[in-house]
């Protein structure tokens, strides 16, 4: 196992606790079944005590923190990761150090806002919502409108911190006071999930290479020149150029700590990819998409044969727990 890693990369996280707005009403699933002929046990009838737009609005800044945090770190999960991270909740993500202090500015901003909306639209509105759910809801539910002290109390937000541990040491953990074969198997056990995660590290920036990578090939295999008609261009603009280079960036960074042949060649490749791109376009990557225009695709062809090289060099690190298990 490589010990860089864990002398590179921290842990971070964020758990947004908020109270449910929606609550059940059995008369009104029942009513519901009756009218439509639903069996009632298919059926379930639920009240939004006050406006869904309100948890929409106060819902925003942690939609946005979990997209940033996502964007800046690397999942750290036993279950492989899609680009956008998979499931949020419970998941922990790997952030290097040097990007501490900006991330954790940045989602201080975050948090700060969802406060401010929280308390201008639900808490200092909570009387007002009671009082009116006194002939909106027909004076049923007041007592889901709990004291406004209380109401503040079941809302939370917490963006932590914590340091990247070798679980594979458990075994020199004096708290441990268990027969030698329990504490193998519990070493082992530590072992393969560390494993999974680290080889899910790097098989999720394999697939977010090979992601973008055969995204261009397709906006290249699509492209039909037709004089005087740029509407059928499908050519990349200069974004998805500067997201397979945000890539090999990524890659880079990893370098240090993973040392994965197969990441770095692919990151080899997306510079010398770039450079050829960028050299196309006089050094201005939005003139790229215009130099690779036209009737002669030869241009075309050598770019679509670079990328296909790079998601070859990609795919091997989509599967690496062998690797980090030391087999």
């Amino acid at each position: 196992m490589n010990k860089k890693l864990f002398e590179n990369f921290m842990l971070t996280g964020i758990n947004v606790r908020q109270y449910g707005h929606l609550k059940r009403c059995q008369e009104l699933s029942d009513a519901g079944a009756d009218a439509t002929g639903i069996d009632k046990r298919r059926a379930k009838g639920q009240v939004a005590i006050f406006d869904e737009a309100i948890v929409r609005m106060v819902k925003a800044p942690v939609a946005q923190a979990r997209s940033y945090m996502k964007s800046v770190t690397d999942p750290w999960t036993t279950s492989r990761n899609n680009e956008n991270g998979g499931r949020v909740s419970g998941n922990e993500y790997l952030l290097a150090p040097d990007k501490l202090v900006v991330y954790e500015e940045t989602m201080t901003s975050y948090r700060m806002e969802w406060e401010r909306l929280l308390e201008r639209h639900l808490i200092s509105q909570w009387d007002l919502f009671r009082a009116e759910a006194l002939t909106q809801l027909n004076g049923r539910f007041q007592e889901f409108f709990i004291p406004v002290e209380e109401l503040r109390k079941r809302f939370s937000w917490e963006t932590w911190i914590k340091p990247l541990v070798d679980e594979a040491n458990i075994a020199n953990d004096i708290r441990l006071k268990a027969p030698s074969e329990v504490i193998d198997r519990c070493v082992e056990g530590a072992k393969r999930e560390q494993a999974q995660k680290i080889a899910n590290v790097v098989g999720s920036i394999a697939d977010n290479v090979m992601g973008e990578a055969n995204a261009i090939v397709k906006r290249l295999d699509e492209y039909v020149h037709t004089e005087g008609d740029n509407r059928k261009n499908t050519l990349p603009y200069e974004k998805g150029w500067n997201k397979l280079e945000d890539l090999a960036d990524k890659i880079d960074s990893w370098r240090q700590a993973l040392d994965d042949e197969d990441l770095t060649d692919a990151a080899d490749r997306i510079r010398d990819l770039m450079g050829d791109i960028k050299d196309l376009g006089g050094g201005d990557l939005s003139a790229a998409r215009s130099a690779l225009s036209g009737e002669d695709d030869t241009e075309r062809k050598n770019v679509r044969d670079k990328l296909t090289d790079i998601t070859k060099a990609a795919a091997p690190a989509t599967d690496k727990f062998d690797k980090f298990m030391g087999n």
